[in-house]
């Protein structure tokens, strides 16, 4: 939205996948004109992101979801590590806290190498009293409405958008054949 509001070009209608939908942008220019009414709409209190990879041999997907207070980031590939870019490895910062592990010694950052790659599914961050993301509240039970509600609002995100990862991990997108116009999430343990 913000390109496409920087060069005053008009989103373009067009159709994805089996959807017989037109395809809705859902995000909102950075460049905020503040006559705009809709500036505080209720639905712009809220980021999305995404990340499927960073280079092709760099797959790690990730969902999240904040606002002005919470953080809620989902893992998708939470199970295997997170990969490192070949830039950030030969880095003197990345190098120094990989030896500093073989060796045993303290690190200069409040994360192992094995916290950095081997996330959890779900990291939920209270950045009224934790800015720097330290400390993650997904499982706490003083956040678990919090929690769900953040959930609810990433995975509405994701229908709307046709997230083609809505499933994961635990299960399988099945919108072709008879699920065509009824889409489904297949479990992976074969629940047909």
């Amino acid at each position: 939205p913000t390109v496409l509001d920087w060069f005053n070009i008009s989103y373009p209608t067009y159709k994805m996948f089996h959807n017989q939908n037109t395809v809705n942008l859902t995000g909102k220019s950075l460049l905020i004109d503040h006559s705009d009414k809709n500036a505080t709409d209720p639905h712009h209190k809220y980021t999305y992101a995404s990340h499927s990879l960073h280079e092709i041999t760099m797959y790690y997907p990730m969902r999240s979801v904040r606002n002005s207070r919470f953080k809620l980031i989902q893992n998708l590939g939470y199970r295997m590590p997170f990969p490192i870019d070949q830039d950030f490895f030969i880095s003197p910062v990345f190098q120094d806290i990989l030896n500093r592990t073989i060796n045993g010694d303290e690190l200069p950052w409040y994360k192992t190498l094995e916290q950095y790659y081997y996330r959890p599914q779900w990291e939920l961050f209270d950045l009224k009293i934790d800015f720097t993301e330290k400390n993650n509240m997904a499982g706490k039970q003083h956040y678990s409405r919090i929690f769900s509600a953040m959930k609810k609002k990433l995975y509405s995100w994701q229908e709307m958008t046709e997230d083609p990862w809505i499933c994961s991990p635990g299960g399988v997108l099945q919108d072709a054949g008879k699920y065509a116009l009824n889409h489904k999430c297949c479990s992976m343990y074969n629940e047909l």
